[in-house]
């Protein structure tokens, strides 16, 4: 039997975020990318290996969340050189996933968490994450999905002016099955010579959703449209979330 007082309670949770967001429509499509806002074109990233969907074992056991995380070696790198080495993987914690989210994925309907980084091969700071969670139904990952597009289209609005944050609209990643999005955030910390990017990654996929992130620094972000490293992480989560 459900658990009926929690679920009121993430109810009310995900009612006073999205009113908060200024957003309750919906509508998850994306919006039209203005003048300006995609990141400028040159050297793209290598394309990773090919993924493989997520099958049931050899012996009849059901997948697990962590089996539905990405191995390391699917992982699109920054560059033609980059390799991504192992990170840490377990339960989630309660800290919100990126920059511009509000909550985690617990306190919007999640009954499960999970979550792998991925660490750089050499000593930046750069790095890569994704979580995938567990909703109760269909109906709960689908309002998960749409405080995760009221959390985009409020977030520059929400930061401190500061940084100049510039924040890329929506746009589709074509997957297999289900729905998958992408964004791309910048800014400028203070007292730092170069600029911070974020892109986020995101699938929906009946009751699960994976939520994806690579940060790094750089002066630029030159990548042709359709070919940038999170496009490629999106849509290899997507294979192994059905």
């Amino acid at each position: 039997m459900p658990d009926l007082p929690r679920l009121a309670a993430v109810a009310a949770l995900v009612t006073g975020l999205l009113v908060a967001s200024g957003c309750t429509d919906t509508d998850d499509s994306p919006g039209t990318p203005q003048s300006g806002d995609s990141p400028a074109t040159g050297t793209s990233a290598p394309a990773p290996s090919s993924p493989t969907s997520a099958t049931p074992s050899p012996s009849g056991t059901p997948l697990t969340l962590v089996d539905r995380l990405l191995p390391t070696a699917e992982v699109p790198g920054l560059n033609a050189s980059w390799t991504w080495q192992d990170g840490e993987t377990g339960p989630a914690g309660t800290e919100p996933f990126g920059f511009c989210a509000k909550a985690d994925l617990a306190s919007i309907g999640a009954t499960e968490v999970v979550e792998r980084s991925y660490f750089p091969p050499d000593d930046s700071d750069d790095s890569a994450a994704q979580q995938v969670a567990e909703f109760p139904d269909v109906r709960t990952a689908r309002t998960a999905w749409t405080v995760l597009k009221a959390w985009h289209d409020r977030c520059a609005k929400s930061a401190s002016a500061e940084i100049a944050l510039k924040n890329r609209p929506l746009v589709d990643v074509p997957v297999t099955a289900g729905s998958g999005r992408w964004y791309l955030l910048s800014w400028q910390p203070p007292g730092e010579e170069t600029g911070r990017f974020e892109a986020l990654g995101m699938v929906l996929d009946g009751t699960r959703i994976a939520v994806l992130r690579i940060d790094n620094s750089g002066q630029d972000y030159n990548y042709p449209a359709g070919q940038e490293p999170m496009v490629g992480m999106t849509t290899a989560a997507a294979n192994r979330l059905d």
